[in-house]
């Protein structure tokens, strides 16, 4: 009986423990070659990207002309962002190579120049990082991030959009005083639980809700070093969207001066017409 008894507690001993313990979630270790290429041409050419964009480059350039921010180095890589290298698959078979033991997949898009993914389906989330050169003095971009579609992107790509997500776009330069160290300058939008307004006259979808931009400043050879402080925080909505001049509306709180190295912020109410940003 004694024994009996010891046999069920430790059963039961199992069975809490297992209980208990937090199985994480697995990154989808399957995807095909076609799934990869067709999530890296979401990535690319997604209708969200322009959202991005006009996030990232022409909020900052209205709230702050002058400040880092709006800097037109990085402004002009941000244009081309996310996964600002892209490759004409017309002339280039996409070979990419995983995934490894954490479920990461790899595209190599030349010697110096990598994309990185993993998909989770049970969460609908889509993780990357991007790393390439872009000259030959040692500048290099960085991407990373992740997005959380309203959909499993491996069931179904049709009216799909980020209701989640964080992009973060970083260009770094080796220092002047000391080549060994990198400068680094870049934004991060973060967003969470937002929706997407169609707009009917120009057959596109710009993200509207909450959001959060973020800046890191570090520059050695100027003694400055900023990470990921927060410049806006905001929510948009679109007023018109079914018209040919929608309006985007952007207000809430910003760094008073745009210059990460000094505190200060004050309210914003901003009305940008859409169809000067879409390129109409």
């Amino acid at each position: 009986m004694k024994k009996f008894i010891v046999l069920m507690l430790i059963i039961f001993f199992v069975f809490f423990v297992s209980g208990c313990v937090k199985q994480e979630p697995q990154a989808d270790k399957d995807l095909s070659s076609t799934e990869l290429n067709n999530i890296y041409d979401l990535v690319n050419s997604g209708e969200y990207n322009k959202s991005i964009q006009i996030y990232m480059l022409d909020l900052p350039g209205n709230l702050w002309p002058t400040s880092p921010v709006s800097k037109p180095e990085l402004s002009k890589l941000i244009e081309k962002a996310p996964m600002a290298k892209s490759i004409d698959k017309v002339s280039i078979e996409l070979n990419w190579q995983g995934p490894d033991a954490d479920g990461w997949y790899t595209l190599t898009l030349d010697s110096s120049s990598y994309l990185k993914i993993r998909y989770y389906s049970s969460l609908k989330k889509l993780e990357f990082k991007a790393y390439y050169s872009t000259d030959t003095l040692g500048s290099v971009v960085v991407e990373e991030g992740y997005f959380v579609f309203n959909k499993n992107i491996r069931v179904d790509t049709t009216n799909v959009y980020p209701v989640s997500g964080k992009f973060s776009f970083y260009f770094l330069a080796p220092s002047k005083n000391d080549p060994n160290k990198m400068n680094k300058i870049g934004l991060t939008l973060s967003w969470d639980d937002i929706s997407i307004t169609y707009l009917s006259q120009f057959n596109i979808g710009i993200l509207t809700g909450s959001m959060g931009l973020y800046m890191t400043y570090v520059d050695y050879d100027q003694n400055i070093n900023v990470n990921n402080k927060l410049m806006a925080n905001f929510t948009s909505s679109v007023n018109g969207a079914d018209t040919t001049d929608p309006i985007l509306i952007i207000s809430g709180t910003k760094d008073s001066d745009g210059d990460p190295t000094t505190d200060g912020y004050d309210n914003f109410n901003l009305e940008l017409p859409l169809a000067n940003l879409l390129g109409t």
